[in-house]
């Protein structure tokens, strides 16, 4: 695919869980999943480095272990991105690489 594209995914539960949601997420123009142009932004900040995602440090997370494995796996400006990383929960998830795992949240229409 040309552009900067990632393929990602979401596992809920540990390594034998079936609960796993993806999407490919394009960044010219944005599309993927609902929060697509807030995904490629804060990729665009951070040159594509998913652990460089600007984080939310305000957020406070329960703790609670629900395991959350993240797979983004593409392009970013001509050079291969391949990250996974098994998160607490997903409020440590979200906390940490913001809009780009959002695979979850609600399709809002377009009007």
């Amino acid at each position: 695919l040309p552009g900067n594209w990632l393929q990602l995914t979401v596992t809920r539960g540990d390594a034998r869980s079936s609960d796993t949601r993806g999407t490919l997420l394009l960044c010219d123009p944005p599309q993927g999943h609902s929060r697509a142009a807030e995904a490629c932004d804060a990729l665009a900040r951070s040159g594509g480095d998913v652990e460089a995602v600007p984080r939310d440090g305000s957020r406070v997370c329960p703790l609670v272990y629900a395991p959350v494995t993240v797979r983004a796996q593409g392009r970013w400006n001509g050079r291969p991105v391949d990250f996974s990383h098994t998160y607490s929960n997903d409020c440590e998830r979200e906390a940490l690489t913001g809009p780009v795992f959002a695979l979850d949240d609600e399709q809002v229409p377009e009007v």
